[in-house]
């Protein structure tokens, strides 16, 4: 299930309301007439005064999100109009047709799901399922998904004793997922991928970590990695996506109680790793 459903509890700092003010007695002026206040003019609205009214961020993210979804669809339309032809020929529609319909289709829906998601999380809505697992055994797992379904060797580090820890145990490898994407994405062959098991730094925390060897990310938009919308310059000629994966991956951490972060330089490639209460 990828919605994100459940609250998510935010403290917000209370004001205190000052003591010991001194007071005197004061006889307030006679109050002058009141003078009508002219009737507001109401403009009838119009979609032009709507969409004056959308932020810039706005008018930004419906444009990258319209631009992706475009592309997703132009996909699944080519692969259709290729099997309409076969047909049409009295050929066979192959299975590269549908693969590349299939590829598109779930590229699609990725998309829809990441808005979907991200909207949950501005709204607070966060909600986690916590049950003991080993995250060792669960980084294993993930690791030979992607390996097969995206033919690149991926190092794997883990301890010799399990790693239990009590938490939404498909939060987290969402969590891997994207992480792995990512290197995939931005980090090229022959660049080494690699995924780490162990204890954090931050005491009563275990640690899983993701580390390519690809071009790296400057040290001025580390702040910014996991904020919404925002993607690194130049991905989008690169790499498809909204922006909102890491976003989404650092509400799961917080929403455990714990921590997302980046260590990286440019060429020096980059780890991206969670923090998990053990």
């Amino acid at each position: 299930m990828s919605a994100l459903e459940g609250p998510l509890a935010v403290d917000l700092p209370g004001g205190a309301s000052p003591s010991g003010a001194s007071s005197a007695a004061v006889t307030p002026a006679p109050a002058p007439s009141p003078t009508p206040a002219p009737a507001p003019s109401v403009t009838p609205s119009s979609p032009a005064a709507a969409g004056q009214a959308l932020s810039e961020e706005a008018h930004a993210i419906i444009a990258v999100a319209a631009h992706e979804l475009k592309n997703a669809l132009g996909g699944i339309g080519v692969a259709l109009a290729r099997c309409e032809q076969r047909l049409a020929r009295d050929k066979p529609i192959t299975a590269d047709d549908i693969g590349i319909a299939r590829a598109e289709l779930r590229r699609l829906s990725a998309l829809v799901n990441d808005l979907l998601d991200g909207a949950r999380v501005d709204l607070g809505e966060v909600h986690v399922q916590r049950a003991c697992f080993d995250l060792s055994a669960l980084a294993r797992e993930v690791v030979e998904m992607f390996q097969a379904a995206r033919g690149r060797p991926v190092d794997l580090a883990l301890p010799e004793s399990p790693v239990v820890i009590d938490a939404d145990a498909e939060r987290v490898r969402a969590v891997l997922v994207n992480y792995l994407e990512n290197a995939f994405k931005y980090a090229p062959p022959p660049a080494a991928i690699s995924v780490a098991v162990g204890p954090s730094p931050v005491v009563g925390r275990a640690r899983l970590s993701v580390c390519d060897h690809g071009p790296g990310i400057a040290a001025a938009d580390h702040a910014q990695l996991f904020e919404r919308f925002f993607r690194l310059p130049g991905a989008a000629k690169r790499t498809h996506g909204l922006g909102l994966g890491l976003y989404i991956c650092r509400a799961i951490a917080e929403a455990h109680g714990g921590a997302v972060g980046v260590v990286s330089a440019p060429g020096a490639g980059a780890t991206f790793w969670i923090d998990l209460p053990a």
